[in-house]
């Protein structure tokens, strides 16, 4: 729970420093439908859009903060009860995430907390080799299937999804592996490529332990990157 600890005490610095404590600004967290997260992409194949994940969207004095998650709630909070969620759950996580982000983005610290729609994620996958640049072998985490299909084209790719129904596919000649394989695919690859998610699914501290360099991608760590100095990819987000 170190790193949410770390990230509450960067919120909890923010809120004495701007004056925000006690004041009574509310923080609405929603589930967001797969067309007011994403639009009307090309292809129906992400994740929130066959309904395997929801969006969860904080609104903080008009900013707003997103976070991906599979479980979640609606609820209101005042900015100070941010730092009391529960964070041993991903419904509290993706909260206080949704929550962190739209907080950081109205004070101008962090940018890029609302989802790409429509044609932008095929965009951003464009745009994925040159960011990365030169490694031979990528293992990402999470079946984000534009950046799945680029990346193979590229590099010597794994893939590891929590996703029962992806698991033992292929894709773009590459299989989906399982959860357990996490760790032999860390040990073979030259570069971690993960889901921001990994922040509401208490699995990003995994990663980080290891000695492999690590690149987290989409809306859900925007704050937190900030917060904690890790690398991000979002080309297209807003």
């Amino acid at each position: 729970m170190e790193l949410y600890e770390e990230l509450k005490e960067a919120l909890r610095e923010k809120i004495e420093e701007h004056d925000l404590s006690g004041k009574n600004i509310s923080v609405r967290c929603k589930a967001l439908s797969a067309v007011e997260a994403i639009g009307n992409p090309e292809h129906d194949d992400y994740p929130i859009v066959k309904g395997k994940e929801v969006m969860v969207e904080a609104v903080f004095q008009g900013a707003k903060g997103q976070a991906f998650t599979d479980t979640f709630e609606n609820a209101d909070y005042l900015v100070d009860n941010l730092l009391e969620i529960d964070l041993k759950s991903n419904k509290g996580r993706a909260s206080f995430i949704a929550g962190l982000n739209a907080v950081f983005r109205h004070l101008e610290l962090c940018d890029k907390t609302i989802h790409c729609k429509d044609a932008e994620p095929k965009e951003c996958a464009k745009h994925l080799p040159e960011f990365i640049g030169n490694y031979d072998r990528v293992l990402l985490v999470g079946q984000q299937p534009r950046f799945l299909e680029v990346l193979a084209s590229h590099y010597d790719l794994r893939v590891v999804d929590l996703d029962e129904d992806n698991i033992g596919t292929e894709v773009s000649g590459t299989k989906i592996e399982a959860p357990e394989m996490t760790a032999d695919a860390i040990a073979w690859c030259d570069l971690i490529f993960a889901t921001g998610s990994t922040l509401v699914n208490g699995t990003m501290a995994d990663f980080l332990a290891q000695d492999k360099p690590v690149i987290f991608y989409g809306v859900t760590v925007s704050a937190a990157a900030k917060i904690l100095n890790l690398k991000k990819y979002c080309y297209s987000a807003h």
